[in-house]
């Protein structure tokens, strides 16, 4: 089955928020740091860099696999935890409790608003946590902010199909 990655980023383009690095320089990175340079951790890369947004390790499984019908689970997973553990993509749990993955959208401390239905962030302009009243003897080591919800264009498209769920069962 041959997959139109093209196709696949211009549907995720996402204008609000500004990838940091190409390709070339996420594996440039990665050689400077000791790592292999392989043609799959390639795919894997332009594969997350194209959808700016998270995506779980499923849809990337499903992609490889297509492309690579012997690939295992195992190097994805292992990819994703070595770009995870170099800085070069976000990590997040979502509301059913699937881990989902994206490429850092800009370097240094930020936080998101992510839409739970299509899996598109946005940064929050500013770190709400000089506003939160820590406790008495907590000592914070990090923390990490995300709004869940749904953006536009899924509130969008859910009134559509609520409209036409409503129109379908008025028809019956």
């Amino acid at each position: 089955m041959e997959i139109d990655l093209q196709r696949m980023c211009a549907a995720d383009y996402n204008e609000t928020e500004v990838v940091s690095m190409g390709t070339e320089e996420y594996m440039s990175e990665l050689k400077d740091r000791g790592y292999r340079l392989t043609g799959k951790r390639r795919e894997i890369l332009e594969f997350l860099l194209c959808h700016n947004r998270y995506i779980s390790a499923r849809e990337l499984i499903d992609y490889m696999k297509a492309k690579h019908p012997t690939m295992s689970y195992e190097t994805v997973y292992r990819n994703l935890k070595t770009l995870r553990d170099e800085g070069m993509i976000e990590e997040s749990r979502f509301e059913d409790n699937e881990t989902k993955y994206r490429i850092i959208c800009q370097p240094g401390h930020h936080h998101h608003y992510i839409c739970i239905r299509c899996g598109r962030t946005m940064v929050i302009d500013h770190c709400p946590m000089p506003e939160l009243s820590i406790p008495k003897g907590f000592h914070v080591l990090r923390h990490r902010f995300e709004v869940l919800g749904y953006c536009e264009q899924c509130q969008r498209e859910m009134e559509k199909e609520q409209e036409t769920e409503k129109h379908s069962d008025q028809s019956v």
